[in-house]
């Protein structure tokens, strides 16, 4: 069976947006133990806040599956400046 990386970066994201113990959840995603961007979702908003850490930028997403591709661009980026 193929693992998709897409797939579980999607369903971090879905366990975030379900999560209802506070109005805000964050999340590191990381590379070989090295942090490449930071996720904070807003119950309230209901909105993906995607902060790339090289390039410094910050991104926002009311969508689930767009904020899943940027993490995954991060990842993929790192992984490949290699």
């Amino acid at each position: 069976m193929i693992h998709s990386n897409l797939q579980k970066i999607i369903q971090r994201l879905d366990a975030m947006a379900m999560d209802q113990s506070s109005d805000q959840q964050v999340r590191e995603f990381a590379q070989y133990g090295v942090p490449v961007c930071k996720v904070t979702y807003r119950q309230s908003t209901g909105e993906f806040l995607v902060e790339r850490y090289d390039p410094e930028q910050k991104l926002t997403f009311d969508n689930l599956d767009l904020a899943a591709i940027e993490i995954y661009e991060c990842l993929y980026d790192f992984h490949f400046s290699f």
